[in-house]
Order: C-alpha cells, then structure tokens, then sequence
C-alpha cells in the first residue's frame, strides 16, 4: 500500500507509475480506519490524550499550572495581521517600538482599513443596504432641492416682481414728467395766438425771398438759408413781451432748470429765443427754404404731414453753460384763421409745398439730463442691484441726422447703466409705456453668472447634494451595523427564538424526531504539543469555520462550540421528517471526517476527531436572559453525547434509530457496519447498558455508484462516482453526496473497479476520457 500526502476535497492529483494505477475517492465513499479489521487498539503514533488542552499544557495539570514558569507561552511567532481572519494579536507592540513610534498609527490604519473592508463586504452581502441608502439619498436630495427650488423660484419671482415695479415706476415718472414739462409748450402756443403781441412779425418777415440775406450757409448737421430779420425780431417791446411771458409760463409750472430755451418761428423763419433768463434776437433760419435735413424734415412733419400731438425728438448733445448734456426738442406748429380774399397771405411754400394759414412754429428745449438727475433712477436700480436700460421702441423718422449732425439711430436710447449691454431676454424683463415721444420700453435685468437666480443657490444646491451623500453614508453605517447584529444574532438563534425574546416570550419548543451529532478532538499528530495557546486558537478557529461552512452546506444546524466539542442538529429548529434529518447530518458527518483527515496546519501537525450520532425527540429552548443560547435538552441529547464519547478516532457511531432512519432514506444508500467488540455486537453505554451501534462508513446515490464501471462518471472536483443512471438522473444537480457544484464529469472508460477504504494498487491500468484531459496516471 502506498501512502500519499493529504490532497484538498475536489482536487486531482497525479501520481506515476509504470504498471499501475492508484485510485483514491472522497473519503464521503470511503472512510479511513484508525486499526486493522474490526478492532481499534489504540496503538498508534497518534496522541490519544481525550482533552487536547490538557496535552497541550502538560498531562494532568491545569492550564494555569501548564502556564506557571513559561513567560513565553502566549508569544506568537506568527504575530501581526491573519489575512484569513482578520486577526492582530494582542501582544503589545509598543514593547519594542516604543510608544512615540509608529505602531498607534499602524494599528489605526489596521483598524481603518478592516473597519472599510468589513463594511462594503456587508453591503456586498446585503444589496438591500445599498438600495435603502441610495433610496435615502434619492428622497433627500430630491426633497432637498424642492425645498432649494421652491425657494430660488419665490426668490426668482420676487426679483422680477422688485424689477417689474422698479421698471413701471421709473418708466411712469419719466412718461410724467415729460409729460407735464412739454404743458408750458401748449400755454406758450395760446398766449401767442392770443395775446397780440406778435401778429404783425409773419407780415414783416415776409414770404420767401423777403429780407433774404444769404443761402448756403454752412452749419452743424447742414446749410441754412438766412433772413435778415434784424429791426424786426431785435424791437425792445417785442422782446420785452416775449421775456415777460416765457417767465411767467416757466414760473407757473416750476421747470425752471428742465427747460432751458424757448424759440419763435414766425413764417417758419427763427426770429426770437430765450435761454439763461434773457429774450435775444435768433438766428434768421428759414426752415422752409433750408436744405438742412433736420430742420426740413421738421417743417414737413408738422405744417405738410400734419404731425399729431408734439413732435419730439431726441435726447441729443447740446453745450449747456454748465456743460454737455442731454436735451429734447419740441416742436409745436402755429396756425392763422384768415379766410376769404386775404387767405393767399399765410400760404407758405414749405420745403416745395405750398401749405395754407401758416403762422409758423414754436419749440422749447427739454434738459433731459437734469430730469434724469431728478428722478434718482441711478440710485434706485443700484438699490435692488439691478441693470437698466430705457429706450424708445420705434426709430426716429428724421433722416439720418440730428439738429446737431449726430446718428439718429443713437438717440433711441434715452437712459442706461453701466453694464446694460449685458442685458438679455434671459436675464431681463421689459416694460412699455406710452409717452409723448412714443412708446418707451424699460427694461431691466441682473447681469452676472447666476442671472435672476440668487447667488446662494449653487451652494445650496452642493450642500444638499453634499448632505444627502452624508445621510446615505450614516444610513449605510447604521443598516450595516444593524445587520451586523442581526447576522450575529441568528447566527447564535434561530429566527422563531428570537422573535419570541424580542417580545419578552419564553422560548420552549418540542420536537419530536431530531438527529443530534457530536464531534470531539480527540488526538494530533507531530509537533502540535510544542504549540502554544494562541497557535492552537487559530488551528480551532480554521477547524471550526470550516465545519461550519459544511454545516451550512448540509443545512444541519449547529447548536454550539464547547472546548473541543462541535454539535449539529437536523430536524430542528426547522422541522423537516427524520430521514431527511438523520440523512443530513450523516453526509455532514462524512463530510466533516472527509475534511479532518486532509486538514493540515501549516506546520504540518493533523487533527483526529471522534463523532456520534443519535436520534429522537428533544426540546429546544432558552433559558435565562443573560447571554441566551439556544440549547436542546432530553435523552436524545445525552444518547447522542455518549456515541461520541465512545467512538473511535476518525469513525461516525449511530445509534440504532439512526440506523434504521438512513436505511429507509430514499436518494441515498449508506453503507453502515455493526460495532463489534471482541465478538460482541455494540457497546457499554453507562445507564442504558449495552447497546447495539454501527459506524458510517461512505455514502452514494446507489449501490452500483460504489465501484468504477464501465461508463460511471467521476465528478471534478469533489471527486464523488456516480453510475451512468445516477449521472443523467442529477445531471443537472449538484453532487447527492456533498452538494458541491460539479465543473466537470469524467468517464469511466477502464474495467470495473471496486472502490476500496483506501488507495490500493490494481493489476490494470485504468483509463479515463483522453478528451476531457485525464490520463492513465490521474488519481482522485
């Protein structure tokens, strides 16, 4: 027989030979004996101390008299991180690098990234953590920014409201106040028609070319055709009367300052003017025979086409004795009601057209900087913070100059601030008005990168945003943390229990067929007894988390871990019939001796256990309130107990119930042998006298799934047989045996083969399917 080193479950080593070939199968098959045929003598180089704390420490002593003496015996050799178990040992490192080292910032970046890598291992582990969070983020960010919204649209609209009212206001006061400074105009034009004082300056004027002086002359914007219109318009008593009542209309309607200069045009010829609180003698500019455009577009307006109302025009640039400024002139026509015979004297050829009862015109200059001054529009706007730009909607119809040669397209614009050019649709509102120089659109805005939208907005924004990440984050941490302890809960409870203790219940409960399965660590092998307690921890710790993955596997349950001690249950807390109870924790029972035999530390010391197994009915429950364990009581309990306390190393003992209950098991056949003793069948069972026992030996879907026929299939990588009826029957499944998930099946094609305990040598070479990659020389 040749012996081999440990291999992992669900591996295929290779080993060669010449002449023949070894086989070995999962130990689910087949299960390794600790002596010869029938008896174990105990002899072997395995320690057979029943406790292997106490070996460990030192034949019968306490452990704390196995520690006295050895200040060594907790020194791990391995100390620092387990990347397996996320453990650090508790050795204090600061003996060595002092407390002003580096080791407190190790041990918090240890800390830190355990405390992360836990964290989105749970959530990997509960999606539903990542969902709830981001479900919070999702409510809070959108909650968030419809209060921010709701906000920024009110504040929004109230900016618009604050410009609309500004812009009406403003548009109004302007609309007004011309208004109410173009009324000396109309008094002006009555007390001329009325008074008398000047009816006699059209007939001394004369029709064209009367008092001609000279044509041609060059001005600003034009030429002129000049009047001579001196001893006419220069008479004391006519320029008396033209001061006394130009002051007295100012005076009446207090524009003193807004309009700064009055002009007569009888026969449409500029005979007098008023400015600066003097009555002088105007230029003589026939405006009829004139080629200026301003001026002769002027005269057609108002005496050819009839203008309606005043005719305005401006703002334009005008030298003020206090400087430049912005003016408005107004024109307002004068007409004669002569009749009859003498209705030829007041025809006047304007501009080429003759036009009856033409008296002339008169106009007065507006001071449109100062009404600007006066109205505080600047401060008003710069009060809200907002841009404004006032204009008329319609262009001029005076040519393409003004009285002073200027663009008329210039003079739409009437008022504006300094970053009104930035002024939009987007960020602006317009407001009309009717005025006498037209309609006039205010509009105002707010320039800058946030428009009408207030500049908190973007911060408020990234601070819900920025808040409802820290509430999904807290939220994540707190479900984690929860379900941390949830996890850890039923991982100690079943979940019925702790629904009970959470509502203050007694947890008690019957059941009446459960299979109960025990395990112990009764020997090792090699340097193990040089191990020290920490060393030991770790082995325990891999040990038993691997059986408690197979736990998991076989879906037994497992009740708790004392000292060296491992037990399961089947057909409680989750009720399922007997023979499916007693037939989980059987192949967990194989699975678990499978696992044991293979295991090795990583000094290469082996573990050997024991395990019993017994069936019946019991009862569960808690009991007390302090650190509650779910625990099972009753005969069964402690028949089960005692199967393994008489078992042997590496062998499964059953009692005869769970003898009986494996055999009526439908899907799976057990091979199972009587013990026998020195000729006599079971064992001395304290209290209960002798009892008849058997042991476990393999397990497989049928009998013929027990040896290597022709067409049987070998599954990779758990390595279990199965006939060619069982292949198609579980074709699809995991393997019946240990439920691991099947990569691969490999056929049988060599002569029959009985699988034996152990590897054995045959006289035939056995062959298995070359195109699946196996040869002569593969073992299981």
């Amino acid at each position: 027989m040749k012996s081999s080193p440990p291999q992992k479950q669900g591996t295929i080593a290779r080993q060669n030979s010449q002449n023949t070939a070894t086989i070995s199968v999962a130990s689910t098959n087949s299960i390794s004996r600790g002596g010869s045929s029938g008896q174990h003598t105990g002899t072997s180089s395995y320690a057979t101390s029943t406790n292997i704390w106490a070996k460990l420490l030192g034949g019968n002593e306490s452990v704390w008299d196995g520690l006295s003496g050895r200040e060594d015996l907790y020194d791990d050799p391995d100390e620092g991180l387990d990347e397996n178990n996320d453990l650090i040992s508790t050795k204090s490192r600061y003996e060595d690098e002092g407390i002003c080292g580096t080791a407190p910032l190790k041990l918090c970046c240890l800390s830190t990234w355990y405390e992360t890598r836990h964290f989105f291992r749970t959530l990997w582990k509960h999606p539903v953590i990542i969902l709830v969070s981001l479900a919070v983020f999702g409510l809070v960010c959108g909650l968030g920014m419809w209060a921010v919204e709701s906000e920024r649209e009110s504040y929004v609209k109230d900016r618009m409201d604050t410009a609309k009212f500004v812009a009406r206001e403003t548009a109004d006061y302007f609309a007004n106040e011309f208004r109410r400074s173009m009324v000396p105009l109309y008094a002006l034009r009555e007390a001329i028609q009325y008074s008398g004082y000047f009816d006699a300056l059209p007939d001394l004027i004369g029709n064209y070319p009367a008092n001609l002086q000279a044509e041609n002359v060059a001005i600003l914007g034009g030429d002129m055709t000049q009047r001579n219109i001196t001893g006419i318009c220069d008479q004391p008593e006519v320029l008396d009367n033209w001061k006394s009542m130009v002051t007295k209309i100012s005076d009446e309607h207090d524009l003193n300052g807004l309009i700064f200069r009055y002009r007569l045009w009888p026969k449409n010829v500029a005979c007098l003017e008023f400015k600066g609180g003097n009555a002088m003698m105007d230029s003589g500019m026939d405006a009829s025979e004139s080629p200026h455009p301003f001026w002769s577009q002027v005269v057609i307006d108002i005496q050819v086409d009839n203008w309606e109302g005043l005719h305005v025009f401006g703002p334009f640039q005008a030298e003020l004795p206090f400087g430049v400024a912005d003016v408005f002139c107004t024109h307002i026509p004068l007409w004669t009601s002569t009749t009859g015979e003498n209705a030829f004297k007041d025809v006047v050829n304007v501009q080429g057209t003759p036009v009856q009862n033409v008296w002339g015109f008169t106009m007065l200059y507006l001071n449109w900087s100062e009404m600007k001054k006066r109205s505080n529009m600047y401060e008003r706007f710069e009060d809200v913070n907002m841009e404004f730009e006032l204009f008329r909607e319609e262009e001029p119809r005076l040519g393409d100059v003004g009285p002073k040669g200027l663009p008329t397209k210039e003079m739409t614009k009437l008022a504006w601030s300094e970053q009104a050019d930035k002024l939009n649709e987007s960020n602006s509102v317009e407001i009309k008005t009717e005025s006498l120089h037209g309609i006039w659109i205010n509009r105002v805005g707010v320039v800058g990168d946030s428009g009408w939208n207030p500049e908190w907005w973007p911060a408020a924004v990234a601070s819900v945003v920025v808040g409802a990440f820290i509430l999904m984050v807290l939220t994540a941490m707190t479900m984690v943390k929860s379900y941390l302890h949830k996890d850890l809960v039923k991982r100690m409870l079943p979940k019925q229990a702790i629904r009970k203790l959470q509502r203050g219940q007694t947890v008690v409960e019957k059941y009446n067929i459960v299979t109960v399965f025990f395990a112990d660590i009764v020997g090792y092998t090699g340097a193990a007894g040089s191990m020290r307690p920490a060393q030991v921890m770790k082995m325990l710790n891999e040990l038993y988390t691997e059986l408690d993955k197979l736990a998991e596997k076989h879906q037994v349950y497992k009740v708790e871990t004392v000292g060296n001690q491992y037990m399961v249950v089947a057909g409680a807390p989750h009720r399922v019939t007997g023979r499916v109870g007693a037939q989980r924790v059987a192949l967990f029972a194989l699975d678990a001796i499978n696992f044991v035999s293979k295991y090795q530390t990583k000094e290469g010391d082996k573990i050997l256990i024991r395990a019993g197994m017994a069936s019946g009915p019991t009862v569960a429950g808690v009991v007390g309130q302090a650190m509650p364990r779910y625990c099972f009581f009753g005969e069964t309990v402690d028949y089960a107990s005692k199967m393994e306390s008489t078992s042997k190393k590496m062998k499964i003992q059953v009692s005869e119930m769970t003898y009986r209950l494996l055999l009526d098991c439908v899907n799976l056949k057990f091979v199972m042998t009587k013990r026998m003793e020195g000729g006599i069948a079971g064992v001395e069972i304290k209290g209960k006298g002798q009892q008849i026992t058997f042991w476990i030996e393999k397990a497989s879907p049928c009998e013929r799934c027990f040896e290597l026929a022709t067409g049987s299939f070998a599954l990779v990588p758990c390595g279990h047989i199965m006939c060619a009826a069982c292949n198609e029957k579980y074709k699809m499944f995991p393997c019946p045996t240990c439920r691991c998930k099947v990569d691969d099946r490999v056929e049988w094609k060599g002569k029959p083969t009985k699988i034996v305990d152990e590897s054995v040598e045959v006289e035939h070479a056995p062959h298995f399917d070359e195109e699946a990659g196996l040869t002569s020389e593969q073992v299981l």
